[in-house]
């Protein structure tokens, strides 16, 4: 049984997916299921909950995800499934479709199911800022899953924790770096120490380090913009969750309604003791202001 990683700052983060299942697609359009998806647009997805309605705006630069959800949404994969992962002032979680039949107080965000999405990371771009929905990681971060998402509410942030974040990404982008170079080695670097060669394992140590370095000053050191630091100054959002999920997509209406939700009284599981479940869920083909679904 697995269980989806929201929040969890320190552990390390793969900024570039390696080894998950899906991957992406260079065409014009994808055929899923007898469906079609244009990549080149933003999509929109709107939720009915018994709390009320919100609409997401998703990405067309996260392409992967985004389709992921139109997906779901059409085979009515969300339907009838419950919030949990409450947590005030931080975020709201849902994606669990064994929620669909949960009994009070049965714990939800685990899952047996093993379909993952590579990460579509870009922290430059797209972060967690209020109302930011987010796909919940695998435990090595390598991937997301296919199934839960998130929505942050979050908290205003100060200026030393900003600071603090963007050391901890680039780090994140330079042991990328390192291991890519590393890998290769890997043989040798066994054999090595078996035969207790620590001289040799230091002297390639010391070799990629210099390699990693040259390959880092071509490229530009992450730092939040004047907007992003703004956003999470004065309004608030998740800043140390950046770098470590996929950011695919954004609340443009009902962001009042999320906030509810994430106020509602909760377990010791953050589950909502009172159930808060998603209604419907269907695609638009424009930005929400009509209540009926697109045909």
């Amino acid at each position: 049984m697995k269980r989806y990683l929201i929040g969890i700052p320190f552990i390390m983060a793969l900024l570039f997916a390696t080894n998950c299942k899906n991957s992406g697609n260079k065409s014009s359009v994808e055929e899923t299921d007898a469906d079609t998806i244009i990549l080149d647009a933003d999509q929109y997805v709107r939720f009915e909950t018994t709390m009320g309605n919100f609409t997401i705006k998703l990405y067309r630069e996260t392409p992967l995800h985004r389709h992921n959800m139109v997906r779901q949404a059409r085979k009515g994969f969300y339907d009838g499934q419950l919030f949990f992962g409450v947590q005030k002032g931080f975020k709201i979680q849902c994606g669990d479709i064994k929620s669909k039949t949960a009994k009070p107080g049965q714990e939800i965000g685990i899952d047996e199911k093993d379909d993952t999405i590579a990460s579509e990371i870009n922290p430059w771009k797209f972060y967690h800022k209020r109302g930011a929905v987010g796909q919940a990681s695998t435990a090595q971060f390598r991937c997301s899953t296919s199934q839960q998402f998130y929505i942050i509410t979050g908290k205003k942030s100060k200026a030393s924790v900003l600071e603090t974040q963007e050391k901890t990404i680039n780090k994140r982008y330079r042991k990328e770096v390192k291991d890519s170079l590393t890998k290769p080695h890997s043989n040798e670097v066994r054999e090595w120490q078996k035969k207790k060669e620590n001289k040799k394992i230091t002297q390639l140590n010391d070799q990629l380090n210099k390699q990693t370095d040259a390959i880092m000053k071509t490229r530009p050191e992450f730092s939040y913009s004047k907007q992003q630091t703004n956003e999470y100054l004065n309004e608030g959002g998740a800043p140390t969750l950046d770098g470590l999920y996929t950011v695919f997509g954004e609340i443009i209406e009902g962001l009042d309604v999320v906030e509810s939700i994430s106020n509602v009284a909760i377990d010791g599981r953050y589950r909502p003791t009172k159930d808060v479940k998603i209604i419907k869920a269907y695609v638009l083909e424009e930005p929400a202001t009509d209540q009926t679904p697109a045909p």
